[in-house]
């Protein structure tokens, strides 16, 4: 999404600084050395030019990596860009301040509104998702809580579990192979090609173990990789039938050719050895050793899990006389807005949109919903201090071996260009003085063959070495990066949804006799039934650097309650609702002064007007009395 600034800090640091710097150094040591076989082909070229150039092709891959690793190292400790609008949301902002980001970011929600509204109306947490394959239910089963982790760190786990697996089952297939060949069931030949089985039992344990060293990608962060037996299956049926089909293919070859088992036992004697055990200790000291720094990492953010489904709710009933309206309108621009974390607008996840749904007889009912996250806020992880040493450990361990893995590829470059340079000199048929003095009194002592096979073994070894090293540096330094890349964030998750029936009826006020002003009102009585969800949820990402650097889905790991929140809201709308004014009044002063004028006026015209009224009464009592004195004279 694009990047929004804003004044007010959301407290969002770079957590790669270690990461990249410890990066930018290997790849500095790298580069180096990629300088020097350089530096050492602009002095070869001039008498060797094959040796030279050999040095260049080697050169030049050494110093392109390593720039690469020094510059995503420095890269990394740069400064971290966040804007107002990280991290990405829950599911779809609706908001009106985030129209020109919702785009960007919709396709990395993991959420929709209903399936939030689901979780929070039903207690229950969709981001932990049922295991799949046999592989991923077992250690699921052996660890539980590690169904309540996040993707990247279960299929991490389930990775290496699995590697461990198949490395195990590989073992299986070997012992199989042995037995096969060596009990006769695959004839003659099954003994002179027990070697080439243990040649590729080394390529795919290496095989296995740098695949498990894959960094995690965008996908495995959305849904969990599936880790069954299929797999393993396969690798033990095929460990029974192809020495079987590969022994006899070679004994109808050596029918065919007629050569004799015995010549192709001193063929196979004559051949360099492997030392294929010293390899598969190696494989399985740095296994181990991968396993324990992992292993103690993942304990450590097992016992923070807290897989709490929860949730504050509120359903009653309110007899208020209001307008359905305002009670959402209050919601929304008061309530709602004045929980806002750092001035950043609250993520609408569901617009409100109130329904008015008019009847007869001025009646009619209402209903309307939303759905609002606060402005997550990072949550300290504290996962103790042995978390952090094993962190920092496999980090250094991983980058050491990757130097390790360096140096062997540089040496390997002078190996293999002494090779290329003795063949080149056996096609030019030299003689054997020529030959001798081209190469070390060592090797010169052992003859010609021996010196062949010394120079190809030695480049063999250097390449096995190579990608040994560097397949377990890959799973050390991506396991350190995955815990390095977690972010947790706070936030409170609001669900209001409210229906209910109105009655309008009117309301006059100043209809007395005397008054000279009036109000005529329109009382809407409204009978309100919300129900309020309130949770406060925790939620994690996993960061990276560059542009998109919180581009990743946010999933909730815990949903607690929030009693205090909820009252919080209540109280504040429960004020609202109490504070109304039915009956319309004068609050300007000019107006107050004109009724003043108006009262004033009315009172005077009531004085005037009792004033007649009495003369009247008084002539008329006068009258009646001079009537009654007349007639009482005449009697």
């Amino acid at each position: 999404m694009a990047f929004d600034y804003g004044s007010i800090d959301l407290g969002l640091k770079n957590p790669f600084k270690k990461e990249g710097l410890v990066t930018a150094l290997r790849g500095g040591i790298q580069a180096g050395l990629g300088m020097y076989l350089l530096v050492a082909a602009a002095s070869e070229v001039k008498e060797q030019q094959l040796v030279g150039w050999v040095l260049v092709l080697f050169g030049v891959f050494l110093l392109g990596a390593g720039l690469r690793s020094a510059g995503a190292g420095a890269y990394a400790m740069l400064r971290y860009f966040v804007g107002r609008n990280h991290p990405t949301s829950l599911a779809r902002n609706f908001s009106k301040s985030e129209a020109s980001t919702s785009q960007e970011e919709a396709a990395h929600v993991a959420y929709s509104a209903q399936l939030l509204e689901e979780m929070l109306v039903g207690r229950k947490n969709s981001t932990f998702k049922e295991p799949r394959g046999f592989l991923a239910r077992l250690i699921h089963s052996i660890f539980p809580k590690l169904l309540f982790m996040p993707y990247p760190i279960r299929n991490l786990a389930q990775r290496l579990f699995g590697t461990w697996v198949k490395t195990l089952v590989a073992l299986l297939a070997y012992g199989f192979v042995a037995f096969v060949s060596f009990a006769g069931f695959a004839g003659a030949a099954g003994e002179l090609m027990f070697p080439l089985y243990s040649a590729l039992l080394l390529g795919y344990l290496l095989w296995i173990w740098r695949s498990a060293g894959r960094p995690i990608d965008r996908k495995a962060e959305m849904q969990i990789e599936t880790s069954s037996v299929a797999g393993l299956v396969k690798v033990i049926a095929m460990s029974l039938l192809v020495p079987v089909l590969l022994a006899l293919a070679v004994t109808w070859l050596m029918q065919q050719t007629g050569v004799d088992p015995a010549e192709m036992h001193a063929v196979i004697d004559r051949l360099p050895q492997l030392h294929i055990a010293w390899y598969m200790l190696g494989i399985f000291a740095l296994a181990g050793l991968a396993s324990v720094f992992l292993v103690t990492m993942l304990r450590a953010r097992l016992q923070a899990a807290n897989p709490v489904a929860e949730v504050s709710e509120l359903r009653e009933n309110w007899q208020e006389s209001i307008h359905p309206d305002e009670i959402f309108i209050n919601l929304d621009n008061l309530v709602m807005a004045n929980r806002r974390y750092k001035e950043v607008p609250n993520r609408v996840y569901r617009e409100l949109d109130p329904q008015l749904e008019e009847q007869v007889d001025e009646k009619g009912g209402f209903r309307g919903e939303m759905m609002q996250e606060i402005q997550p806020r990072v949550k300290p992880m504290s996962l103790g201090a042995l978390f952090e040493k094993a962190r920092l450990g496999s980090l250094l361990v991983g980058n050491l071996l990757f130097v390790v893995a360096v140096i062997a590829t540089f040496f390997l470059a002078y190996n293999v260009a002494d090779a290329l340079q003795f063949f080149r000199l056996m096609w030019g048929q030299l003689d054997a003085e020529t030959f001798l003095s081209l190469m070390a009194p060592s090797l010169a002592s052992s003859g010609e063959p021996y010196m062949i096979r010394d120079l190809v073994m030695s480049c063999v070894h250097l390449l096995l070495l190579g990608v040994m090293f560097k397949a377990f540096a890959r799973i050390l330094t991506n396991a350190a990066h995955v815990f390095f890349a977690e972010i947790q964030f706070e936030s409170l998750l609001i669900y209001f949804k409210c229906e209910g029936t109105f009655t309008e009826s009117k309301i006059s006020t100043g209809t007395g006799i005397y008054d000279s002003t009036r109000s005529e009102n329109t009382l809407v009585r409204s009978s309100i039934t919300p129900w309020v969800i309130v949770s406060r949820i925790v939620s994690t990402t996993f960061a990276a650097t560059g542009l998109k650097n919180l581009e990743h889905p946010r999933h909730i790991l815990e949903m607690h309650r929030d009693e205090n929140e909820l009252l919080s809201i209540k109280t504040d709308v429960i004020s609202f609702l109490k504070d109304r004014e039915s009956i319309a009044s004068i609050t300007s002063h000019r107006d107050l002064a004109n009724a003043s004028q108006l009262h004033q006026l009315n009172e005077q015209t009531r004085a005037s007007t009792g004033a007649a009224a009495l003369t009247q009464d008084v002539e008329a009592a006068s009258y009646a009395r001079k009537e009654a004195s007349l007639l009482e004279g005449d009697s």
